[in-house]
């Protein structure tokens, strides 16, 4: 069993950070080999639309994104993790998912294998767990899309300073066991 976590905020330590890690924590007490990717490490254009992926069945774009496909279809199971951000997943996640039309067939089936499983976590500042649900729906959809079958999404509001969240036990609890049940 293979996990890896994305994380899809721009700061290191902080609470998309610390809950993706937590999961893949979860997850390597369940047995999983894990890793993890940052992807404000990662230097990648925007998809192009330019269809060249359909094909070819590759991307034409060689940047960093390259090697991450491979990680994307070995992977049994995915940790994704982005702070909202004035309503919406950062810009460099809505980016990562956008270069996944790479993992498209030209009839719009998937070209991940089957069986794939994700955790969606996603920190936000406001205190109302409900007030960007439609993101994450969407986000849940989007997932569908490519055949993983979500298997929590994990809100955590009201959290503004980094690392906050490790005072909340439920948080840390419940991303420790989302990142278990994913590797079992």
């Amino acid at each position: 069993m293979k996990v890896i976590g994305i994380v899809g905020s721009p700061r290191k330590g902080g609470n998309t950070d610390i809950l993706v890690k937590q999961a893949l924590i979860g997850a390597h007490a369940a047995g999983a080999e894990t890793a993890v990717i940052y992807l404000n490490d990662m230097v990648f254009q925007d998809c192009q639309g330019c269809g060249y992926c359909k094909g070819t069945n590759v991307c034409r774009l060689k940047d960093d994104m390259y090697p991450v496909y491979e990680d994307l279809i070995s992977a049994d199971g995915l940790v994704i993790g982005s702070p909202v951000y004035f309503g919406q997943m950062t810009g460099n996640t809505k980016s990562f998912i956008d270069r996944w039309y790479a993992l498209v067939n030209p009839d719009f089936t998937s070209r991940l294998p089957p069986g794939k499983k994700v955790v969606l976590i996603f920190p936000q500042g406001d205190a109302n767990p409900a007030m960007f649900e439609g993101m994450a729906t969407h986000f849940e959809i989007t997932m569908t899309f490519f055949g993983l079958k979500v298997t929590e999404i994990i809100i955590a509001p009201g959290l503004l300073a980094a690392g906050e969240v490790q005072e909340s036990e439920e948080l840390m609890r419940r991303a420790f066991g989302a990142g278990k049940d994913l590797a079992e």
